[in-house]
């Protein structure tokens, strides 16, 4: 049993350490270590309590810098955009879109971390905020269909030039605000004891505290380029990811 919760210990750790560094990520990296030593409902109910709880600490940070002005189209496009995922979800093949969407995925950071500069999107004012709700309406579909809410809101913000700490403050919120109304779509549908949530959440927890300190001071000593290639090599591990 002390190999079992080692690992959620460890996984928790990595997520929240992405989490901190990049603020995204983290379903993605946690089910990779906890598939192995916990059920898949079991995953997906801690998963979305622990990324929740994650976002939450991590965008508290970041408070004063969040542009509101940058951020409501994303999230009203969210609004838009998560029900008809959700609705998506009972109907569609989840399996083959997340083949598809990681092989994107693999194709835009592959290729973004061959390119030496990136051509930054110059937008007038409106056309910009109707890109940017049409961004969040995307990705809203995408959470409320598998859960991919924040990869394409992290691409939006690096096409548009934002510096780490615009970008940041702009997805993360983004991702937090998406992932509590898709919570609310979905509901509480997962049959699980929930008793048997209470010693990973115990052990896992603690972990992840210490991995969202560490990976928010690696956020601020790490350069703009270094930021920008971590996101593009997360992107791509994740696009991988989804392959399997």
């Amino acid at each position: 049993m002390w190999f079992d919760y080692t690992l959620i210990a460890a996984g928790g750790f990595l997520a929240a350490l992405v989490v901190g560094s990049a603020g995204f990520a983290f379903a993605i990296v946690v089910t990779g270590v906890w598939i192995y030593v916990l059920p898949p409902a079991q995953i997906v109910f801690l998963a979305a309590i622990c990324a929740t709880l994650l976002h939450i600490a991590s965008v508290w940070q970041f408070r004063r810098e969040i542009e509101f002005g940058l951020l409501w189209p994303f999230v009203l496009g969210s609004l838009f955009g998560v029900p008809l995922g959700v609705w998506a979800l009972q109907r569609l093949d989840a399996a083959l879109f997340r083949h598809v969407f990681g092989a994107f995925m693999i194709a835009y950071s592959g290729y973004m971390l061959m390119r030496p500069q990136i051509r930054v999107l110059r937008l007038a004012p409106v056309t910009a905020r109707i890109a940017d709700g049409v961004v969040g309406w995307v990705s809203g579909v995408l959470g409320g269909f598998s859960m991919l809410h924040g990869t394409l809101p992290t691409i939006w913000c690096g096409l548009r030039g934002w510096d780490k700490r615009k970008s940041r403050c702009v997805y993360q919120p983004f991702i937090l605000i998406s992932g509590v109304l898709i919570m609310l779509c979905v509901g509480f549908t997962i049959d699980i004891d929930k008793s048997q949530l209470v010693m990973p959440l115990a052990v896992g927890l603690p972990a992840m505290a210490l991995g969202l300190w560490a990976g928010m001071r690696v956020f601020d000593v790490i350069s703009e380029e270094r930021f920008r290639r971590l996101v593009l090599w997360l992107i791509l591990a994740s696009g991988i990811s989804l392959q399997f």
